[in-house]
Parts: C-alpha cells; structure tokens; sequence
C-alpha cells in the first residue's frame, strides 16, 4: 500500500498549530516506532509522507521568529490524502494571497481529509469551504470566526468537530487531541501510545476529558 501523502500548507502560522500534531503523526509512523517499540506494533504504524508546500521555496516566518522551508512549492505538489491547515493571524486570513488560496481550493476535491487547527478553521472559512457546515476554530477568536464566515455554523461546544471531511480544532493544543484521535480510531491506542509517551502527552477527547490510557492502569 503507498504511503500517506500528507501536506501542510506553509503560511505565518502559530508554530505550534502545525509542530504538534505532525510530531504526533510522525511518533506513530513505521520508521519512528521500530526505534521505540515492538515488532508487531512498528509495522502497524502509519506509512506517510510529509510535504511543506509553499508559494515558492523561500522561508515562512511564524510565530516567535520560527521559519520553516518549504520541502516542495504549489506547483510540483503531488497529489495529497490529508492537507492540514494551521492558523494565522486575522490579517493574513483577510489578504490571503490569490496563488495560495487557488492552491487549497483546488486541493480540497482530491483529499480524503482536511485538518485545521486554530484559526486554521478562519482561514479555510474564509476561502467559502465551510459555507454551510458545521465547525470550530480557537473558541477566543469565534466572534472574528462569525465575522468573517457568518454562512458557517459555528460551536465551542466541542474541542473539534467533524463535518464531511472537514475536521476542525479549537486552539493548538486541541488541534493535537483531534490529531490524536484520528490515529487511535485508525491505527489503535497501541500503536499511538508509545508516541504519546516519548511526548509526555496526555490526550483529551473531544469534550476535553482526559483519554484513559494503557499506561493509566499500572498507577
């Protein structure tokens, strides 16, 4: 089976919306979990591929004088699974440039999934892809979500909601509990546990309980 191809559309980001939960992809990938656990459980691990897709090749600065390099650009980007979509500021989401938007609109067809995290949600709302649907961004900027998206039916009720194949989280550390549900309810805790662990992590569901882990038993 070929690998997951998972992209990550670099803009100004919160670094934290994006590091977070791709490190929790990669602590319960195959190559991650033949270092740290069992046979049997390493080769159930998730087989992916991570892209950092840019406008072009240079840089993107983020929060706290982060730069990332983009691996790949808008135009070589192959075809993706999954595309996760950070959160930046107010002032990006309402001048977005016209290459990138073109980019995850055209995008959002061929995915299974389309993760956002924080005001990743704004963003994405921004460009008319969650007219209609149900969704969340950082519960402490949903009066800006209204704002600029008013068509979408907006909660905090939840730390992340589930419409179609929008999966969209409140703030960053929310973003890595939806991350981390997607790869229990795929992969099983087993596989995401060791992950977890190496992290010093302690995922909440989606009501911001804490999840019960094998590890929990022993104590």
């Amino acid at each position: 089976m070929a690998p997951i191809q998972f992209g990550v559309i670099l803009i100004p980001f919160q670094t934290i919306d994006v590091a977070g939960p791709v490190d929790l992809l990669s602590s319960s990938s195959i190559p991650f979990l033949r270092q740290s656990s069992s046979p049997d459980i390493a080769e159930r691990g998730i087989d992916i591929e991570f892209h950092y897709i840019g406008e072009n090749m240079d840089p993107v600065l983020h929060s706290a004088g982060f730069k990332s390099k983009p691996t790949i650009t808008i135009a070589d980007c192959p075809k993706l699974d999954y595309l996760l979509i950070g959160g930046p500021m107010s002032s990006y989401i309402q001048d977005i440039p016209p290459a990138i938007a073109k980019f995850v609109c055209e995008r959002v067809d061929e995915v299974k999934t389309v993760f956002t995290t924080c005001t990743g949600a704004i963003f994405a709302s921004a460009l008319g892809l969650l007219d209609g649907l149900n969704a969340t961004a950082n519960h402490e900027v949903i009066g800006l979500a209204r704002k600029i998206a008013p068509n979408v039916k907006w909660t905090t009720e939840k730390n992340w909601v589930i419409d179609g194949k929008f999966w969209t989280a409140g703030g960053a550390c929310a973003g890595m509990d939806m991350i981390a549900h997607w790869v229990m309810e795929n992969y099983g805790k087993d596989v995401a546990e060791p992950g977890f662990a190496i992290l010093a992590y302690e995922p909440r569901d989606v009501d911001g309980k804490q999840v019960v882990l094998s590890r929990h038993a022993s104590k």
